[in-house]
């Protein structure tokens, strides 16, 4: 069994407190309409099936977020006096 962390607990909290002031204040309503609107976008018919664009959407921003990880400068060493190696100091 594991113990939930501090976020977890605040989070669940935020969750509670926010489902009635969203019935409260009638933005589940706005919400079920947005997910509804989502759903018939899908549905729809065009000349390239909007479910396909949908998943080719999600891919390219998986694509994107690698990529732009693959880019990104190699960091320095946090502790520089343990002369710990850094992606400079290896073989390539």
């Amino acid at each position: 069994m594991t113990a939930f962390t501090q976020v977890e607990i605040t989070a669940a909290i935020i969750a509670v407190l926010a489902a009635p002031a969203l019935y409260l204040l009638g933005l589940w309503a706005v919400f079920a309409e947005w997910l509804a609107m989502g759903w018939s976008f899908l549905a729809e018919s065009t000349l390239v099936p909007n479910w396909l664009l949908a998943l080719l959407t999600i891919c390219a921003i998986i694509v994107a977020g690698i990529l732009g990880a693959a880019l990104r400068p190699p960091r320095e060493s946090a502790y520089p006096e343990t002369d710990e190696p850094t992606d400079k100091d290896g073989a390539g």
